[in-house]
Protein backbone atom coordinates (compact mmCIF):
# COMPACT_ATOMS: atom_id res chain seq x y z
CA UNK A 1 0.00 0.00 0.00
CA UNK A 2 0.91 3.25 -0.66
CA UNK A 3 0.25 6.80 0.43
CA UNK A 4 -0.20 7.28 4.27
CA UNK A 5 -1.41 5.52 7.60
CA UNK A 6 -4.70 7.70 7.73
CA UNK A 7 -5.28 5.98 3.66
CA UNK A 8 -4.42 3.19 4.48
CA UNK A 9 -6.22 2.16 7.27
CA UNK A 10 -9.12 3.30 5.66
CA UNK A 11 -8.04 0.88 2.74
CA UNK A 12 -7.99 -1.96 5.18
CA UNK A 13 -11.18 -0.67 6.80
CA UNK A 14 -13.17 -0.93 3.48
CA UNK A 15 -11.51 -4.53 2.34
CA UNK A 16 -12.50 -6.36 6.53
CA UNK A 17 -16.28 -4.45 5.49
CA UNK A 18 -16.43 -5.75 2.15
CA UNK A 19 -15.55 -9.29 3.57
CA UNK A 20 -17.63 -9.03 6.58
CA UNK A 21 -21.00 -8.20 4.04
CA UNK A 22 -19.41 -11.44 1.96
CA UNK A 23 -19.75 -13.71 4.89
CA UNK A 24 -23.14 -12.57 6.46
CA UNK A 25 -24.42 -12.88 3.09
CA UNK A 26 -23.48 -16.76 3.89
CA UNK A 27 -20.79 -17.16 1.20
CA UNK A 28 -18.50 -19.52 2.21
CA UNK A 29 -15.38 -19.09 -0.55
CA UNK A 30 -13.72 -16.30 -1.17
CA UNK A 31 -11.25 -15.28 -2.71
CA UNK A 32 -9.93 -11.79 -3.22
CA UNK A 33 -7.48 -10.38 -6.28
CA UNK A 34 -5.93 -6.78 -5.30
CA UNK A 35 -5.20 -4.62 -8.15
CA UNK A 36 -3.02 -1.52 -7.46
CA UNK A 37 -4.44 1.92 -9.23
CA UNK A 38 -6.88 3.82 -8.76
CA UNK A 39 -11.07 2.87 -9.18
CA UNK A 40 -13.05 0.44 -7.77
CA UNK A 41 -13.65 -2.70 -9.34
CA UNK A 42 -15.56 -5.77 -7.60
CA UNK A 43 -16.43 -8.73 -9.39
CA UNK A 44 -18.82 -11.35 -8.21
CA UNK A 45 -19.29 -14.88 -9.71
CA UNK A 46 -21.27 -17.50 -8.35
CA UNK A 47 -20.22 -21.07 -8.72
CA UNK A 48 -21.71 -24.91 -7.73
CA UNK A 49 -20.01 -26.98 -5.27
CA UNK A 50 -16.51 -26.27 -4.13
CA UNK A 51 -14.62 -26.17 -7.31
CA UNK A 52 -12.46 -23.22 -8.00
CA UNK A 53 -14.40 -20.26 -9.59
CA UNK A 54 -13.43 -19.66 -13.01
CA UNK A 55 -12.10 -23.07 -13.67
CA UNK A 56 -12.91 -25.37 -16.75
CA UNK A 57 -14.97 -27.05 -14.74
CA UNK A 58 -16.74 -24.43 -13.12
CA UNK A 59 -17.27 -22.91 -16.82
CA UNK A 60 -18.84 -26.01 -18.29
CA UNK A 61 -15.54 -26.18 -20.74
CA UNK A 62 -13.69 -29.02 -18.68
CA UNK A 63 -13.62 -31.76 -21.15
CA UNK A 64 -15.35 -34.23 -19.91
CA UNK A 65 -18.19 -32.21 -18.50
CA UNK A 66 -21.83 -33.81 -19.49
CA UNK A 67 -23.75 -32.20 -22.52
Amino acid sequence: MSGDNKEDKRDVDALIALLDGCTQAGESRIRVDVVEGEGKVVDRRYHHGRCDIGSPWACGTAFDVLE
